[in-house]
């Protein structure tokens, strides 16, 4: 053990006796028992009590020590001794208690009975939200005295420590002498078996325990092979597919690798430490690791010991291990680190140099398979689980070009085979070898047929992966990628970093290739494609403005002008077709979920469609499945429904037509067929309503149970006729979730989908209340003419004045055709001031679609062509206009707050 690691020990042991003795002079059994010895409730929550203002102490000391301190083995081991002190006391009061009550001078010793620690616990690597695992062991052979004395203090030790919730705490009861002789080790068995390997003795009778250890060695030493067998399960961890690069990482999964990598090494070299710190310092010891990756590895494991520590300072309950969107800001201030720095040292000070580590650890110390089942070249073979061998055993091969490495992924990529370790770690030590070349190459055109071989690959999402993970996408073919390396994105929409998300759309791009069944239509548009490598390049580089753009710049514009110079540096050159629809796509990649959002039923969307595309129909293919890819590899999968979506608007967009004007009395008699659905009949009365009416209006607001209520109003049409409704059902605490506007002539019909604010359906004991106030607010405005700046004047959206609401409202802006999307955060009011502020510009809204998922508004309006070239001609004044028209929404103020201002 190094001399840190026994300095720590040393200090740790001295902490534990000044924390018992504390913690001793801090209460006494008669401070717990009272005026009555016979209330036990009062006994264990009087515990509780001293105990709980000791423990919350030391553990804001303890935290405090944890932001500024980097010995994290330290910090673990001090956590360990103070759950270690708790629950000896505990032990120890229980037993005085028994002794108290039945006027006894039992000690631990005399019980036959032992509390052994186990698997984190064990290994004292506790954090300030681990679970506190313990095992309660009895001897209950015949002859044994005290047993039931034993009992009853476990029982009361129960109640002091494993109940009261002082430390999460997770106990189970068993022999002392562990029987597995007759016992099918299943999945549960052999991981207990595994947390019990990791055992330390905390209190209670040594001989008891000792009886434990030994039945505990006799068990992992017969079932050795077995154990090794089922740590093979995990190696998905280490994997190509399984990414280190989540935007909310959780911290479990990362020391899981770790730990199955170590716990193997354990087993297989028979090491005796449990602490992973003193395991990597023992294989160090024994020449089992180089000295670089065991000084990466004890960096990295410190930095992620440290990293854990100050997430559990933050991040509290269930969730304690993920660094969630909502606490990762305060982690890596804590830490001394803006959130990119943070990231950065994370990913590749971290997770990734530990990943490598701990994948090699673990396949060095699993039987590999290397018998060879197929012949690739003199060098190379495959063996049975498809893995890319080396035909004899060689741990120096190199190779004498890159040439001859990139033949490797080619393999990958067309015959669906996997890298073996041993191959792995000889492309790894060749790369750091061959770093001087990459320059040469990247300027050369020697390595483009590699590129090009790869690509035109059956499995080519594969192969690029490995190349990506290697760092030879980068050094060799597309430099750009550099700057995508986990490059952080919209946590509400992207799983993983830009890089990351790349990859995974990638694989399902790969997937269409690959499946027919799944997704029958887009596997057909597929290969129905002329040349697929541009969609393969599209969907690799569809986010490299990312990486590419300055503040303020539009990344999907920077990403087109980027792809003729990466093309042309991978040997596409010849290819000015290819260049054209790539740099398309990547500026367009977004469009057609834009377009996604317009009416399904309306012409118009498919002349915009049709338009969008230059009328190319190979473009219109391509868009289309590289809008579902890039969905796939986002938090957003794209439903069935979705998808069915997809293959309407392009059968429609490819077959559109105008719809027939049919006559009315053709219309009237084919209604006099048909028996319309209720809520068509509700609406065709409302419409009836309105006709006949005087006043030229009609409202009604319908209820429906769990759903959006649905407001119908039929009047006269009128400008500023979105913002009124808007308005009044804003200051009613409402919101639209969905609008249809219908009109003809003269006359409108508008039904709106409406929901409390939080998206929630409108209470039934509230709504006639509700509907009430709707209805007659909207005939003040619309029959009555009173202007909605008089009627709500001086008014406020939430019920508390000068409440603070939100941060300031982010706005995107898209043109399509002649619709303008607003796309921000969903917050009640945010229809309201958008038409508002339309209004104010006096641009005539003909048509909306208002949609609101996911705590985002995405609203389409419909506007004339001279208000959206209007709009095109400033756009970047249009966004300043318009977010600030929305900035009475950062904070709770009246929104018409002087005298009534004329709205057009």
């Amino acid at each position: 053990m190094s001399d840190l690691y026994v300095s720590n020990r040393i200090q740790a042991e001295a902490i534990r006796k000044e924390l018992f003795a504390r913690l001793g002079d801090l209460f006494t059994l008669e401070d717990l028992l009272g005026f009555d010895p016979t209330d036990t409730q009062s006994f264990y929550l009087q515990f509780k009590k001293y105990v709980q203002d000791f423990v919350e102490k030391e553990t804001a000391e303890a935290q405090a020590e944890a932001l500024v301190s980097d010995n994290s083995h330290l910090l673990l081991l001090k956590r360990t001794v103070l759950v270690d002190v708790v629950l000896e006391r505990a032990f120890c009061l229980a037993l005085d208690f028994y002794n108290h009550s039945h006027n006894t001078s039992l000690k631990p010793n005399n019980l036959p009975v032992a509390i052994v620690a186990r698997s984190g616990y064990g290994r004292e690597e506790l954090s300030f939200g681990s679970d506190v695992s313990i095992k309660i062991v009895f001897r209950e052979t015949a002859g044994v005295e005290n047993l039931n004395a034993a009992t009853q203090v476990i029982k009361d030790f129960e109640y002091l420590f494993v109940y009261q919730d002082i430390f999460r705490t997770v106990a189970r009861s068993g022999n002392s002498l562990l029987d597995t002789d007759g016992q099918a080790l299943d999945d549960a068995t052999m991981s207990s078996l595994f947390s019990l390997l990791e055992h330390r003795f905390v209190t209670g009778n040594e001989i008891v325990y000792q009886e434990f250890a030994s039945s505990i060695q006799t068990a992992g030493l017969l079932h050795k092979e077995k154990l090794i067998s089922y740590c093979d399960r995990f190696k998905e961890l280490y994997g190509i597919h399984n990414t280190v690069f989540k935007q909310e990482p959780h911290l479990r999964d990362e020391l899981d690798r770790v730990y199955w990598a170590l716990s193997l090494a354990r087993l297989r070299y028979s090491i005796q430490q449990k602490n992973l710190f003193e395991v990597l310092q023992e294989m160090y010891n024994r020449k089992l690791i180089s000295t670089p990756a065991f000084k990466k590895s004890q960096v990295a494991l410190n930095f992620l010991a440290r990293t854990r520590l100050a997430l559990h300072c933050h991040q509290k309950g269930a969730q304690r291990d993920l660094l969630s969107y909502e606490v990762r800001e305060h982690v890596a201030k804590a830490m001394g680190f803006s959130v990119k720095e943070f990231f950065n040292a994370y990913y590749y000070q971290s997770v990734l140099p530990l990943k490598r580590f701990s994948r090699g650890i673990f396949w060095e110390c699993l039987t590999s398979d290397s018998k060879k089942v197929q012949t690739l070249s003199p060098d190379f073979g495959v063996n049975a689980e498809k893995q890319i061998i080396f035909t004899e055993n060689r741990n120096d091969y190199t190779w004498d070009s890159l040439g001859d490495m990139l033949e490797l992924f080619t393999w990958v990529s067309r015959r669906n085979l996997y890298l073996s370790y041993p191959v792995a770690r000889a492309i790894e030590q060749n790369v750091d070898r061959m770093a001087p070349l990459f320059q040469m190459a990247s300027n050369g055109t020697e390595l483009q047929p590699y590129f090009h071989s790869i690509l035109r690959g059956k499995h080519f999402a594969q192969a690029i992966r490995y190349l990506h993970e290697f760092g030879l996408l980068e050094q060799l073919f597309i430099p750009e990628y550099k700057n995508l390396g986990g490059l952080l994105q919209d946590i509400f929409v992207h799983l993983f970093p830009t890089d990351t998300h790349l990859m995974h759309a990638l694989d399902a791009l790969n997937g269409l290739e690959l499946d027919p069944e799944s997704r029958p239509f887009l596997y057909d548009l597929y290969q129905s494609l002329r040349d697929k490598n541009t969609i393969r390049l599209a969907v690799m580089l569809h986010d490299i403005g990312k990486g590419l753009k300055r503040e303020g710049e539009n990344e999907e514009l920077v990403g087109a002008r980027a792809i003729p110079g990466i093309l042309s540096k991978l040997g596409y050159d010849h290819n000015p077709r290819m260049i054209r629809d790539v740099a398309y796509l990547v500026e367009k990649h977004l469009m057609m979920r834009d377009l996604m959002m317009l009416d399904p039923d309306d012409d118009d969307t498919y002349e915009m469609i049709w338009d969008l595309v230059e009328k190319d129909v190979e473009r219109l293919k391509m868009l289309i499945i590289l809008t579902y890819a890039d969905r796939a590899a986002t938090k957003m999968h794209m439903s069935q429904s979705q998808i069915d979506q997809l293959k309407y608007f392009y059968q429609n967009t490819l077959h559109h037509k105008k719809r027939e004007s049919v006559s009315w009395p053709v219309k009237n008699e084919f209604l006099r067929m048909i028996r319309l659905p209720r809520d068509m009949q509700s609406q065709l009365e409302i419409y009836n309503e309105y006709k006949k009416s005087r006043d030229g209006f009609s409202v009604e607001l319908f209820f429906k149970a769990d759903k959006a209520s649905e407001l119908v109003i039929c009047t006269n049409d009128q400008s500023g006729l979105l913002f009124k409704v808007a308005t009044v059902l804003a200051f009613n605490h409402l919101s639209i979730s969905d609008a249809r506007v219908h009109t003809i002539g003269d006359n409108v019909f508008d039904v709106f989908q409406v929901m409390e604010s939080g998206q929630k359906p409108i209470d039934f004991s509230n709504f006639f209340l509700v509907q009430k106030k709707v209805k007659e607010e909207l005939r003040k405005v619309f029959v009555g003419d009173l202007k909605v700046p008089e009627l709500y004047k001086g008014r406020y959206l939430t019920t508390h004045q000068g409440e603070e609401r939100t941060s300031p409202v982010k706005v995107k802006v898209s043109i399509i055709g002649r619709a303008v999307k607003v796309e921000c955060s969903d917050v009640l009011g945010i229809t309201m001031l958008q038409t508002k502020m339309f209004s104010k510009l006096d641009m005539l809204i003909q048509r909306a679609v208002i949609n609101s998922q996911y705590g985002t508004a995405s609203n389409i309006y419909y506007l004339r062509p001279e208000d959206v070239r209007k709009i095109m001609s400033d756009e970047e004044g249009f966004k300043n206009a318009l977010k600030e028209a929305l900035a009475p929404l950062s904070q709770n103020q009246p929104i018409f707050p002087d005298l009534p201002v004329q709205v057009a």
